[in-house]
């Protein structure tokens, strides 16, 4: 059998006892967080070096995981697209790094 969760703690004690082993994923450190936002990115619309801008985001999402960080993108594509609505370019949509604030 396996198993997965992100909160052990509220696991009821039976159940983790049938389990003979357990294997803990961390949170991803700031290169795999850039890793996982370009692998997120690559094939969306973006107003900025992909490279560059994924770093920066990766320096500002410590302690995020890689369910966090697409959670923060879909919100970014909603920024952008609430942006270009407002200003009626949604042809010249784009995401910016000022989304993701």
């Amino acid at each position: 059998m396996l198993a997965a969760t992100n909160r052990p703690e509220d696991m009821d004690n039976a159940v983790l006892s049938r389990f003979n082993r357990r294997i803990e994923i961390g949170l991803p450190d700031e290169a795999a967080r850039a890793a996982i936002l370009r692998v997120l990115l690559a094939n969306k619309p973006v107003a900025f070096d992909l490279d560059t801008g994924c770093a920066g985001l990766a320096a500002r999402s410590d302690g995020q995981s890689g369910r966090d960080l697409r959670n923060w993108v879909d919100r970014a594509e909603q920024a952008a697209i609430v942006r270009h609505l407002d200003v009626g370019d949604i042809d010249g949509l784009q995401l910016e790094l000022a989304d993701f604030d």
